[in-house]
């Protein structure tokens, strides 16, 4: 706190061309026009609350240079609250005060060393004394201006860019970055679940497995080492009424083909479409990706910075994540094509998929292609004659 000349709740006497003036007077001019109050500093109207009192009074800040009788720091202003009648309710230096920040178009409140509050609603006489602050850029950009619809506009463009083009980035980034143990995990965790809630043990017979499994082995074996990398492929029979004819696989290499699904189809074409079409999703890596895509940026953000945390963890290892995920159109496209290719240097013939898909489209309830993340059966139909139309 400074020391000054005069004492709190009395009038300032100020010196002009040896004339004493109230500071009344000044007051009333809303300018401090001595030697000590100069057009320099500028002068802030608004309202006092005196400390340790609840009344408010309507007052004025003056600002002034430093008296020689006063040790203030060098450059340092002397702010006088001063109210109607010219009395000073309080000074400070104003690096004693404490300014809060813009808020909108809230007052400003200044709180002064002894717990007097001075509130203005003059932001730009608050803005001389302070400067350009951090606060005072953001509420700058905070008013309503015709650049605050361009900024806006050019951060729902950003966003757009970052999900259109960024994530597919940082998905990549990720998939790249994941310890195949994690994702080992994610294969016996979304198993684990698949068990508990909606599959029973396998009723079929060792010659019916043992028949699938041939195809399998054939397919993988066609798989360059490169590209299997380290995936673990294995297969497993589960008996799921529920379900229906189905086979799904997941990232890790582990394809699930229900009991359903081989009594329906026992040609071992239509077995050899179905499975290179699952092996495509996981060489592919159309799960993980649509896992993290899932996740969102802000998330796939932390998982590229090494911190999952519990709930990221959670939501890969324990399944749940992965059931309720569907593959895009284009991953179930490439997947075909994928599986087209795989059955083709296997031996086996490529219309089998196409029987599926024949069958698919003659079940009821196949939503038209427009609400179905899937393509419709009879597209993928075309599309696997264009494939052997090519052969």
């Amino acid at each position: 706190m400074i020391s000054l000349a005069h004492s709190n709740q009395k009038h300032l006497p100020l010196v002009m061309h040896s004339q004493i003036w109230k500071v009344s007077t000044l007051v009333s001019q809303f300018k401090p026009m001595t030697e000590h109050h100069t057009n320099q500093c500028p002068a802030l109207n608004g309202r006092a609350y005196p400390a340790l009192q609840s009344n408010r009074i309507p007052a004025t800040i003056l600002s002034r240079f430093p008296q020689q009788s006063e040790t203030v720091k060098q450059g340092d202003l002397v702010l006088d609250i001063v109210d109607k009648q010219g009395t000073v309710i309080t000074c400070a230096c104003l690096s004693e005060v404490s300014i809060d920040p813009p808020l909108g178009s809230a007052p400003r409140r200044m709180t002064f060393p002894d717990g007097t509050l001075f509130e203005t609603d003059d932001h730009e006489g608050v803005h001389a004394f302070t400067g350009e602050t951090r606060g005072s850029i953001l509420h700058e950009l905070e008013q309503f201006r015709p650049r605050l619809i361009a900024l806006v506009l050019s951060c729902i463009l950003a966003i757009w860019v970052l999900w259109r083009f960024g994530l597919d980035i940082i998905v990549t980034a990720a998939i790249a970055l994941t310890p195949p143990v994690v994702v080992a995990q994610i294969d016996s965790g979304t198993l684990s679940t698949i068990d508990l809630t909606m599959a029973e043990k396998t009723q079929l017979e060792n010659t019916e497995q043992n028949k699938v499994r041939e195809i399998f082995d054939r397919l993988l074996a066609q798989i360059d080492k490169d590209e299997i990398a380290t995936s673990d492929f294995k297969l497993l029979f589960r008996s799921m009424p529920e379900v229906g004819p189905n086979a799904f696989a997941l990232p890790n290499g582990t394809i699930v083909i229900t009991d359903e699904f081989v009594d329906q189809f026992d040609e071992e074409d239509v077995l050899a479409g179905v499975l290179g079409h699952e092996m495509g999703h996981v060489i592919e890596k159309h799960g993980l990706r649509q896992t993290y895509r899932s996740l969102s940026i802000y998330i796939l953000v932390a998982f590229l910075a090494g911190e999952t945390g519990p709930f990221i963890e959670d939501l890969l290892l324990e399944g749940n994540l992965i059931m309720s995920l569907a593959y895009s159109r284009e991953h179930e496209s490439s997947a075909d094509q994928f599986g087209l290719r795989l059955v083709q240097d296997a031996g086996f013939d490529p219309a089998g998929l196409k029987k599926f898909f024949i069958w698919m489209s003659e079940r009821e309830g196949e939503p038209p292609q427009w609400l179905s993340t899937h393509p419709s059966s009879v597209e993928r139909i075309k599309d696997i004659d264009a494939f052997i139309q090519t052969r």
